[in-house]
């Protein structure tokens, strides 16, 4: 499997290129960040050398925050203006440092607006942003989250609805990202969702549930969903988006032994 970090969450006290050479040195040769304009300062092509330099690639982006505080979000079509240009700035940003994909957060529910006329909305901003994505060269992820502990209001909570949103889109730059710590709050069964799911996951997130902490504490067996995952034929990065509870050198490399990665 090829695993990924999440430099947001691992190291996240430290200046951003430390980050990179901590990841690489804890073994990792992919890692992820969130908002392009966020924890790293400077331009594309420089976050391109210094990843280089580092040896790692970044994976992934965010375009705008879950509850769309940043980004306006998707639910909300009064908010689409604000939206593209968002995603404009995070595409632009993802082609200059070489990074080939960007996770999309729909964004809350908006209150007295129908389940049909959100979902409407959404299938529209992600129409309207995947056409962006696609002359960029840059896949989307679309991200379901939970509600119950972490992103009250938020509109996308299931996998399967995601993956349905995917396919009705019909490109290869449409893609799922399925995170096993906010699926197993909101769906459980796993790996059945996984599975069904398959042909338009993208990116995998993990975490220990309960608690967002490492993959080692909490419920779900990571060594056998992972190998699992494998033997349905995954080959993308199971990405590792987690909170330390421990100092982070020693909380990656104790995650890193659970997983049995080399």
């Amino acid at each position: 499997m090829n695993y990924g970090l999440c430099i947001e969450m691992a190291f996240a006290r430290l200046p951003f290129e430390r980050r990179l050479s901590q990841a690489a040195k804890a073994g990792f040769r992919h890692v992820e960040m969130w908002f392009v304009d966020g924890s790293f300062k400077g331009t594309g092509e420089e976050l391109a050398t210094l990843a280089k330099k580092h040896g790692v690639k970044i994976t992934n982006t965010v375009i705008g925050s879950p509850d769309g505080s940043i980004g306006g979000g998707l639910t909300d079509p009064a908010n689409r203006k604000q939206w593209l240009q968002r995603a404009r700035l995070t595409l632009a940003f993802n082609q200059a440092a070489g990074i080939p994909a960007t996770i999309v957060c729909t964004g809350n529910i908006v209150p007295g607006r129908s389940d049909r006329r959100m979902e409407q909305s959404v299938l529209a901003g992600l129409e309207a942003t995947l056409k962006l994505s696609e002359e960029a060269g840059i896949t989307l992820l679309l991200e379901p989250l939970n509600t119950t502990y972490d992103h009250a209001g938020y509109w996308l909570t299931s996998s399967d609805r995601g993956a349905a949103l995917c396919r009705r889109l019909d490109s290869p730059r449409m893609k799922l990202l399925f995170d096993c710590y906010h699926m197993q709050i909101m769906e459980g069964d796993l790996l059945k969702h996984i599975e069904r799911n398959l042909d338009v996951i993208g990116h995998l997130h993990s975490a220990g549930v309960p608690g967002r902490h490492e993959l080692f504490l909490g419920e779900n067996n990571y060594p056998f969903v992972v190998r699992q995952i494998e033997r349905l034929g995954y080959k993308g990065i199971f990405g590792l988006e987690y909170v330390p509870s421990m100092a982070d050198a020693a909380s990656v490399r104790k995650t890193r032994e659970y997983l049995g990665a080399k």
